[in-house]
């Protein structure tokens, strides 16, 4: 049972870094731009009629944004409609952003998608139906609209710099129009400030200025494809000023309080009471339903120990039948035999069942013994062992822990998913109302390492020595700080802001790994565990002489424990401390080799039936999407822009 700790300690590490491993290569997937997008060439099926791009700048360096485009298909082969990219490549933000799309060959609004793109440096907005497709001479209309917050400058925190209609169109546009409108009149311009069509200048006698300086209203005229316009000017010192994000308070004000609270509950209500172990020799006696007092069977320690019931716990009843004179055991012919000596005296009614289920698979020998064959219950006897252990679960039901506290920690467990899954919601609808993005999704995944860990944790507490706690809490808090890190890097940074995902995540995990322990024990459990842990540690701390004693007394006693030993944990230890002790062989084995005994042998033949009992044969069993233009990013300069194409 020590490698089985050692098993769990392995597992709960390995689970870590395959999620490490997984949000490893999405955080590749995600932030390698796509290839497709390179080099792309001018896309002469589509044509776009006219374009007009509105832009309405605010003191704190955010914009409203409008922008009118009709697109016309001008090639044979049909074409469910357009994409259009708006860059959030250099710490830009989209939000409030609305989509409008007709066409004069289709009744009713076209249908629309957001999503990212390359490595979350574009938002995109896809208009059309995959299911239809516009033909050769066919329109659509569209009008979008948004809300666009920009960082300071690189030039200087006074410079307000965009691309009303950016570089990244892969077609042609007949006729390109731009106003943009400053909180206040730039000031005069010099080489580095103005306008640009294209990569060229455009003179002053090209820009129409008005309300007071602050309006300046370009015809662009006509644009080739990968062409845009580019407005770039100073505002006067002391102008602008930084951009007062309140997003962020929502959700650290939340999750601080989620923390706080889960604390407080687990420092008041949530405290079991301390456990005072009774040291004794022999495992706890119990009182039976017909009135007498009887020992513990070792299933039912292994359900009390750890909160649940396992295969290990159930097979532990074989030994325990043996030891108790119902049934020897024989190894021979390269397999183990269980011969039934009389019917079971047996503590519970799963007790009885599950002995007369396994010898009803028996067979009589030549001197009129039943014997039983564990190979021969291989793959027919897992039912049986399931049946147990849902027994065992239902003796139990409600009376290891409070029930009030049960629902508290389930409520609060919920909670926490509901904290991070409503967070993942509403900030991809801070983008726009049909926006969501899967990856908001992650920010679940430290509840989950944490609620798992945690869960697994709690029930193994006081299974667990000192050290594999210890162990056990540095794998809690380092899966769940490694997972909230990758959280960081893969929730798109438009989307959330750094403290924001910083907080959720590390607030969501700290809150979902207390809440398994917001459940307390009942006086009946406590009672138990102290006389089950008190045995425990008589078995796991002895020394040999005091072994040594209890032998002398009952020469029977190391078998005696060994089924109590399994489950507890400790049957390695305990091994190693009679191995050089004198013992006689159990009086229930019937082996070859019986003058040689070895108590290790007792060990691989648990393995083996532990193994076959439990077997369970196996059962044999009898629309993508490609842009054809390009969405790139703001040209030579200047924040927005992108581009767009069709698909």
């Amino acid at each position: 049972m020590q490698s089985s700790k050692k098993s769990a300690v392995a597992v709960c590490v390995l689970a870590a870094a395959a999620v490490i491993f997984f949000l490893s290569i999405i955080i590749v997937a995600s932030i390698v731009p796509d290839a497709s997008q390179n080099d792309v060439a001018p896309d002469y099926g589509l044509r776009y009629n006219y374009m007009q791009a509105d832009v309405e700048w605010k003191n704190d360096r955010s914009c409203h944004v409008s922008q009118k485009l009709e697109a016309e298909f001008l090639d044979y082969l049909p074409s469910h409609g357009i994409f259009v990219d708006i860059p959030v490549n250099s710490g830009e933000k989209v939000r409030n952003l609305k989509v409008k799309a007709t066409s004069a060959s289709r009744r009713g609004d076209i249908p629309y998608s957001l999503k990212h793109e390359s490595g979350f440096s574009l938002v995109r907005i896809v208009v059309g139906d995959p299911d239809k497709a516009f033909s050769r001479g066919d329109a659509l209309t569209c009008a979008i609209e948004y809300d666009y917050i920009t960082p300071v400058h690189p030039d200087g925190a006074d410079i307000l710099d965009i691309n009303p209609i950016g570089y990244g169109w892969a077609s042609s546009i007949e006729s390109a129009t731009v106003t943009v409108t400053f909180p206040v009149a730039p000031q005069s311009a010099g080489s580095e400030y103005g306008v640009w069509v294209s990569e060229n200048k455009l003179p002053v006698d090209r820009i129409t200025v008005s309300n007071g300086g602050r309006t300046f209203t370009v015809d662009a005229g006509a644009l080739e494809p990968f062409n845009g316009v580019r407005v770039k000017y100073r505002m006067p010192s002391g102008t602008l000023t930084n951009y007062s994000d309140s997003e962020p308070i929502l959700t650290i004000v939340l999750g601080c309080a989620l923390v706080a609270i889960a604390v407080l509950l687990m420092l008041t209500v949530g405290r079991d009471k301390p456990l005072s172990p009774i040291v004794d020799f022999y495992p706890p006696r119990i009182q039976c339903a017909d009135g007498r007092k009887r020992s513990m069977l070792p299933v039912q320690m292994g359900k009390i120990i750890d909160g649940k019931c396992s295969n290990n716990d159930v097979t532990s009843l074989i030994f325990y039948w043996a030891n108790n004179g119902y049934l020897a055991i024989d190894e021979r012919d390269d397999d183990i035999y269980l011969e039934k000596l009389c019917d079971v005296d047996a503590v519970t009614a799963y007790e009885k069942a599950m002995f007369d289920k396994m010898f009803s698979h028996a067979t009589t020998d030549k001197d009129g013994k039943k014997v039983v064959a564990i190979g021969s219950l291989s793959g027919k006897f897992a039912g049986t062992v399931n049946a147990t252990k849902t027994a065992v679960n239902r003796e139990y039901k409600g009376k290891l822990y409070k029930r009030g506290f049960n629902l508290l920690s389930a409520t609060f467990t919920a909670l926490c998913l509901i904290y991070g899954l409503g967070f993942a919601v509403l900030t991809s609808l801070r983008i726009g109302s049909c926006f969501f993005h899967w990856l908001g999704l992650i920010t679940v995944i430290p509840a989950l390492i944490a609620t798992g860990l945690g869960a697994t944790l709690n029930l193994q507490y006081v299974k667990l020595t000192v050290a594999r706690r210890r162990i056990l809490l540095a794998v809690l808090f380092a899966a769940t700080l490694l997972a909230s890190v990758g959280v960081m890097f893969l929730v798109p940074p438009d989307v959330m802001s750094v403290a924001e995902r910083i907080v959720c995540a590390l607030c969501l995990g700290a809150g979902s790994a207390v809440s398994p322990f917001l459940r307390v024990r009942t006086q009946f459990y406590n009672s138990q565990l102290n006389e089950i842990i008190g045995f425990r540690n008589f078995l796991r701390d002895a020394e040999k002489d005091r072994l040594e004693t209890m032998l002398k007394d009952n020469p029977q006693y190391y078998y005696d424990i060994l089924p109590y030993a399994n489950v507890l944990g400790v049957s390695e230890i305990l091994a190693d401390k009679f191995k050089d002790l004198t013992m006689d062989p159990p009086e229930y084995y019937r082996g070859r080799g019986i003058s040689m005994f070895d108590i290790f042998l007792l060990s691989r033949i648990s393995t083996n039936v532990g193994r076959s009992l439990t077997y369970v044969p196996s059962k044999s069993s009898g629309r993508s999407f490609s842009g054809k233009g390009f969405g790139g990013g703001g040209g030579f300069g200047g924040f927005g822009g992108g581009g767009g194409g069709r698909w």
